[in-house]
């Protein structure tokens, strides 16, 4: 009997289907060949997106063996049950916090994934037409497979979801899938500590979003690089990466302005050159005022698609890990650039004061980021800190005249935080999306 399941599971490819909703976590597997090392592996490949009804993202990944699907957001959010929702997802977090690991699972399956499965009929015709031996969502925490995770899940169809960032143990997992993929040990021991999932449940497989960095011909020289970014290479660049426009009436700019003021108190020889590195969320006219000092230098993610954000290409994800390997020093109010900036052992800088809306910004950063996202950076002295401009200009300065500074803090991320940085991230992903969907073929 099982040499008949195997031959008629030979008699096919493993079907996966993959939903990737989001630009960003979009390109960091299309564009390092994600679907082609499925195929590789003999799988078909189903992509479930709200770019399959935009040519030019089909054109752009159109392989033999690749189909596309349109994906909604709008129906992949909406919930029926909403109230009932929230409080699973609610009291799921608390029972995690508390180390009740075992009946927060227990939850999910008797509460969390019936009700959530509903979310998931809008896809019951696709799911039954293509009948996938797994479901993968390249994305986990943005919630636009909840439903089909739990319809999937129902049918006893495999899932797999992807942490995507080093931080997502702290946000709200929407749904539970029957695997999940991540960075490091750091990034599991967060996810089996604060959501409750069992360690053999999740597979660390690397941040794929960082392999484009370790591609030998995206490495440039330092005036390569100052080059084709108008710089000096013989001054020093000086780093700011925004952390994005996050609330409407929250301002952004005040750090940036703070941060120039450091910089222009400071007299620092050279004088530095700076990079202001916007965020996907950042708003271009709100720094516009910017553009007529001649020391800063725009850059930012230009790429886009309909319906799916920002969509960088692989080049401009070279751009972004150049920045930070020629840039002597990085300062941000929180971007993961600080994170990235340790796989370059980049002298990095949090300033945590806004002068534009000072008691705001203290609330932020101590509730949400100097306790949670930051903490991990601040326990292994990985970065440094400043509460006021004085501060801002001693950290600075101490950043470019001894590059050192906080080597060891920085070495501990990149053991620790960032997992394997061999730029085979994705093909692992892809090996293990794969095989757990050829298991699954097999075994039915």
């Amino acid at each position: 009997m099982n040499d008949r399941k195997s031959k008629s599971h030979a008699d096919r490819p493993v079907r996966i289907l993959f939903e990737t909703g989001a630009g960003r976590s979009a390109s960091a597997l299309l564009e390092n060949n994600f679907l082609q090392h499925c195929l590789d592996m003999g799988a078909e490949m189903h992509v479930l997106s709200p770019g399959a009804c935009f040519e030019p993202f089909v054109e752009r990944y159109r392989l033999p063996g690749i189909h596309f699907h349109y994906l909604s957001i709008d129906s992949a959010r909406r919930r029926r049950y909403k109230r009932w929702t929230h409080r699973e997802a609610n009291w799921g977090a608390r029972l995690s916090r508390k180390g009740l690991g075992s009946i927060r699972r227990a939850m999910w399956q008797v509460l969390g994934e019936r009700i959530n499965a509903v979310d998931g009929g809008f896809m019951s015709d696709l799911v039954d037409k293509v009948q996938p031996d797994c479901f993968f969502t390249a994305n986990l925490n943005l919630g636009f497979s909840r439903g089909l995770v739990s319809m999937c899940g129902r049918r006893s169809i495999p899932t797999v979801g992807n942490i995507f960032s080093w931080d997502h143990p702290y946000y709200e997992q929407h749904s539970r899938p029957d695997h999940l993929t991540c960075w490091s040990d750091v990034v599991r021991d967060g996810l089996v500590k604060m959501r409750g999932f069992l360690p053999e449940q999740i597979d660390v497989i690397g941040a794929p979003v960082f392999d484009a960095y370790f591609d030998p011909d995206g490495i440039w020289s330092r005036n390569e690089f100052c080059n084709r970014m108008g710089l000096d290479s013989q001054r020093p660049i000086l780093l700011f990466a925004t952390l994005g426009q996050m609330q409407a009436f929250r301002d952004e700019t005040g750090t940036f302005r703070a941060f120039l003021a450091a910089v222009d108190q400071a007299g620092i020889p050279g004088p530095p050159q700076i990079i202001l590195r916007l965020h996907p969320r950042s708003i271009d006219h709100y720094y516009h005022e910017f553009r007529s000092r001649q020391d800063v230098v725009f850059s930012r993610y230009l790429d886009y698609c309909p319906g799916m954000r920002w969509l960088p290409s692989r080049d401009e994800v070279i751009l972004a890990g150049n920045l930070l390997r020629h840039a002597d020093v990085c300062v941000s109010p929180g971007s993961t650039m600080l994170i990235e900036a340790a796989i370059f052992d980049t002298p990095t800088i949090v300033p945590t004061f806004n002068p534009m809306m000072k008691e705001d910004y203290d609330r932020f950063f101590k509730k949400d980021w100097l306790n949670k996202h930051l903490g991990f950076l601040l326990e292994e002295n990985a970065v440094g800190v400043a509460h006021t401009t004085e501060e801002l200009i001693a950290v600075i300065q101490r950043g470019l005249s001894d590059p050192e500074w906080l080597k060891d803090g920085r070495q501990k991320i990149r053991e620790k935080l960032l997992g394997p940085l061999d730029g085979k991230a994705t093909e692992r992903l892809a090996q293990f999306v794969v095989e757990t969907g050829r298991k699954a073929a097999v075994k039915n």
